[in-house]
């Protein structure tokens, strides 16, 4: 049984102050769980809770088994899955971008959902990272890191100065605006690169745009139509870059 300081511990990690003094987050869902048992990655599980059935015993041996009710008690979620876990948040200095990969860069994307699913774009589209400006919402919020729907264990995300990163790179740099630029469906695109991505309201920062060589712009078929989020413009972007080569075999 859960003691009340443990209870009020687990909760107190949905507030991003004490995810930052404790470098601790949650993860939530049997399916996200199962695959952080089985991830090599850099995160490690400080406890596992789990409600009797959940998952099977010989794969997470290290759980702590709670009651319905507890698991309600430390859950974020209105309807809860019976698996959370405590995962400390791993010490992880930016990568150097490399020839022949393509990354996205994020400047000031403040909604979670948002966030999150870039992150699961990014997955699924094979972009071997994302970089953060420190103004974008936190990786471990919660709301972010359900969105990923896993794909936060897999794509590496690195919160950087972009200003720095993009005079720095030896890379193609392309990004989205708001007005102007090329038709992102008539150029011919980069194997690799970086692509700048900015805020769902304001766009790209101001410091930003001198370091952008091909500005990219997705046209609208409808006047009057309102802007995309910058979710559903990384969709577009990922499947434009990606469309001349070979998918995986279904």
């Amino acid at each position: 049984m859960l003691s009340k300081a443990e209870i009020k511990y687990i909760k107190a990690l949905n507030q991003k102050k004490f995810r930052q003094e404790r470098k601790e987050f949650i993860i939530e869902g049997k399916k996200m769980i199962a695959e952080l048992l089985a991830a090599p990655g850099p995160f490690v599980i400080k406890r596992l809770f789990l409600q009797e059935g959940v998952l099977d015993a010989r794969k997470a041996p290290i759980a702590e088994y709670v009651s319905a009710s507890e698991m309600e008690r430390i859950s974020a979620q209105s309807t809860p899955s019976g698996a959370l876990a405590v995962v400390g948040i791993p010490d992880i200095k930016p990568a150097v971008p490399q020839k022949g990969d393509l990354y996205l860069a994020l400047d000031g994307v403040q909604d979670p959902g948002n966030f999150g699913t870039i992150l699961r774009l990014a997955d699924w589209f094979n972009i071997a990272a994302v970089y953060a400006s420190p103004d974008c919402v936190e990786l471990y919020n919660p709301k972010t890191v359900q969105s990923t729907m896993g794909a936060i264990l897999r794509v590496p995300v690195y919160y950087t100065s972009l200003e720095t990163l993009l005079k720095e790179t030896q890379l193609p740099v392309l990004g989205t605006v708001l007005q102007g630029g090329m038709d992102i469906n008539t150029l011919s695109l980069p194997s690799d690169g970086i692509v700048v991505m900015g805020n769902e309201s304001r766009g790209v920062s101001p410091g930003l745009p001198e370091y952008i060589q091909t500005r990219l712009f997705i046209p609208a078929y409808r006047e009057g139509s309102e802007s995309l989020n910058v979710a559903i413009a990384a969709a577009i972007v990922c499947a434009t870059f990606r469309r001349n080569l070979p998918p995986l075999p279904r």
